[in-house]
């Protein structure tokens, strides 16, 4: 290269096919949307943000789908009424108006290595994600996604193409998040909390918390399931007990999966991010333990 930086290799697509003839030959591309997250962009890059087909919002009785380049500003234009309660709350809490009339649905569940702020809650909701590989369609719940981890479930070559969002009943939907304001770094996370009652009973419950790690367990979710309400002080306790163990377990398997990748990738730019850096040591894993337990118990006290 004669000492000099290489050009970068930017390509816009026009059309879903043109997305899928550029996955197929080219190596290393990486698909942007609103771009709002990136440091810099990749080396190799698509640009999908003027594709109809990617921006395209289906609602029906039971959930709604949303394509994967439609912007935040775009779903929360659909109104409080026609967006569940705890996602509504999340893509308000996401920076500014200016930034969510670019950044897109797709671009904000994709970031990596930490979760984006729609993450918990799209968790929570037990969402699903479709994928376009080739001819096929390839339908994939959030609990089992993941873009960054040894073991991914995403094929080599897919898109994103749309997210489908359960439309059920919550009595109680919260959401929180933690962190610096109007950035995202390793010690940004973001809460999901859904309860349903019934006869005084909790019958369902979603708890949900993401950033460097992402926290979602239904043996934890199970232990309060069927509970009468009013909750007394020794169940929040033990279920406090209980998260703060899951808690470690998870972080101890953080780093496992870390020590299984080849290298930690230090310089976060070359994935097209807009991070400093996102090595284990920068994580404050104690700090966002007692942000968990801490949202988790105000949570909780709702039912005392």
């Amino acid at each position: 290269m004669d000492g000099k930086e290489r050009t970068k290799d930017v390509y816009f697509g026009t059309s879903f096919e043109d997305v899928l003839y550029e996955l197929r030959n080219r190596s290393n591309l990486k698909i942007c949307g609103g771009c709002t997250y990136l440091k810099e962009l990749p080396p190799v890059s698509l640009i999908i943000r003027n594709i109809k087909d990617f921006q395209l919002i289906e609602k029906r009785e039971r959930y709604i789908e949303i394509g994967s380049g439609v912007t935040l500003a775009s779903i929360m234009e659909l109104g409080e009424k026609n967006v569940p309660p705890v996602l509504y709350q999340a893509l308000n809490s996401i920076a500014t108006p200016m930034v969510r009339n670019i950044a897109t649905l797709g671009g904000n569940i994709c970031i990596e290595p930490v979760c984006g702020t729609l993450f918990a809650p799209l968790l929570a909701m037990d969402a699903k994600l479709e994928f376009r590989v080739k001819s096929d369609v390839i339908s994939l719940p959030m609990t089992q996604f993941s873009t960054f981890s040894v073991d991914s479930l995403v094929p080599a070559g897919s898109v994103l193409t749309k997210v489908r969002i359960p439309l059920d009943d919550w009595e109680l939907s919260l959401f929180r998040r933690v962190g610096p304001s109007w950035t995202l770094n390793e010690n940004c996370a973001s809460y999901a909390f859904l309860a349903s009652i019934q006869k005084e009973t909790l019958m369902n419950l979603r708890i949900a918390f993401c950033g460097a790690i992402r926290l979602h367990s239904r043996e934890l979710e199970n232990k309060l399931i069927g509970t009468k309400l009013p909750l007394s002080p020794r169940e929040i306790e033990d279920m406090l007990e209980a998260a703060g163990e899951y808690f470690d377990q998870q972080v101890q398997s953080y780093y496992s999966t870390e020590k299984e990748k080849k290298s930690v990738h230090e310089d976060c730019s070359v994935l097209g991010q807009h991070l400093t850096s996102c090595t284990i040591a920068s994580v404050d894993f104690p700090l966002l333990k007692a942000r968990f337990l801490g949202l988790l118990q105000e949570s909780l006290n709702h039912f005392i």
